[in-house]
């Protein structure tokens, strides 16, 4: 059973099949369009505090197997070809089906909703590997939402500066969310270049697009865009209709991966080392500067994501090994929840400014 509940990743992927079936049986092909984000955000919160939290951490016998395990492995390696089929599959139901323009643009966000859990998370589970095969892997699935940059931001430069005023992908406290992914919309990507071209310049090398792992990225997106359009013009819709839905579906999975970005890191900060060797410098990441959710549901759909400290305090350690830290920041739900609360931004400040402020007054010694 523990090995088959890591298959609840497989959900997402299924949701727009459902839809579409349910669709062809009733006629109601804009509502069906909407089960995607049904799931998400009443759905999934709702399981959530159904089922509660897992606090239980694998123990010390069973991690060098856990790390081993084929299985585990392979499962994020299984969401590149999965989702390049759930890709392909939306632009053709977006093709045939009788969508108004409300359902078109429901079943658009379907397929980026379903693009954020199931191509940019278990992409972010494979770049922080070190194997060519994973490495590449999360590549590709980063550029099937047009996010490649984000495979060399994140590393170089989200990883480097977390909990910092450097860092772009951490929300300011007072921040909202709407700010923050507007930001990160225009900012990230340049400072992705940015980055590849410091890391290029310390190997005594000169950046150019032939050179450019973003730019390659970038590419292999316009060819998954391009599969758009061969699909959409042989079920005998306009080309531009696959460019529109690539883009449409790649701006939603954006959109909700930042959106996450901003409920782990909301408000935390790291001290700034005052003395010694490494004065000015801030202190190093540990499980304090993320935070941290164990509601079993979400985690099991997201290979653990939401173990965020543990992430970051050791960025190489796989899915299955993170762990639930008490002294990490706790958010009070899931990030489905959480996602749903950052779009009213007075009732996020109003439940976790307090939060941060607890937990700044426990580790005040700790702050910039």
């Amino acid at each position: 059973m523990s090995k088959l509940r890591h298959l609840l990743f497989l959900l997402p992927v299924a949701l727009p099949l459902a839809s579409y079936a349910l669709a062809l049986r009733s006629g109601a092909w804009d509502a069906t369009a909407f089960i995607v984000p049904l799931w998400y955000f009443v759905l999934i919160p709702l399981l959530d505090a159904l089922i509660g939290r897992d606090t239980a951490n694998p123990s010390s016998s069973m991690e060098a197997q856990l790390a081993e395990d084929r299985y585990y492995r392979t499962l994020p390696l299984l969401c590149l070809p999965l989702y390049a089929a759930v890709l392909l599959f939306g632009a053709w139901v977006l093709a045939v089906a009788p969508f108004s323009p409300l359902g078109a643009v429901a079943w658009v966000v379907s397929i980026g909703l379903v693009g954020g859990v199931v191509a940019i998370n278990p992409a972010h589970e494979l770049i922080h590997k070190q194997t060519r095969l994973e490495r590449r892997a999360g590549g590709l699935l980063l550029a099937s939402v047009s996010y490649g940059g984000f495979k060399i931001e994140h590393l170089l430069g989200h990883h480097v500066h977390v909990a910092t005023p450097k860092d772009g992908s951490t929300a300011r406290l007072g921040e909202s969310v709407y700010g923050f992914v507007l930001r990160a919309l225009w900012r990230n990507p340049l400072r992705a270049i940015e980055l590849e071209r410091e890391s290029l310049a310390r190997q005594q090398l000169s950046w150019s697009v032939l050179r450019s792992e973003v730019c390659g990225w970038y590419l292999a997106s316009c060819g998954y865009a391009l599969l758009c359009v061969v699909v959409t013009q042989t079920a005998g819709a306009p080309w531009w209709l696959g460019v529109a839905y690539f883009i449409g579906q790649s701006v939603v999975a954006i959109g909700l991966l930042e959106i996450i970005n901003y409920v782990e890191h909301y408000g935390l900060l790291r001290r700034t080392i005052t003395t010694g060797a490494r004065a000015g410098q801030p202190e190093r990441v540990d499980i304090t500067h993320s935070w941290n959710s164990s509601y079993a549901f979400t985690n099991l759909l997201l290979f653990q994501l939401q173990r965020h400290s543990d992430h970051h305090a050791h960025a190489t350690r796989r899915y299955p090994l993170l762990r639930h830290f008490d002294e990490s920041p706790q958010l009070p739900a899931g990030y489905a929840t959480m996602v749903v609360l950052a779009a009213m931004p007075p009732l996020w400040r109003r439940v976790m400014d307090p939060r941060v402020a607890a937990f700044r007054r426990t580790f005040s010694d700790r702050l910039v």
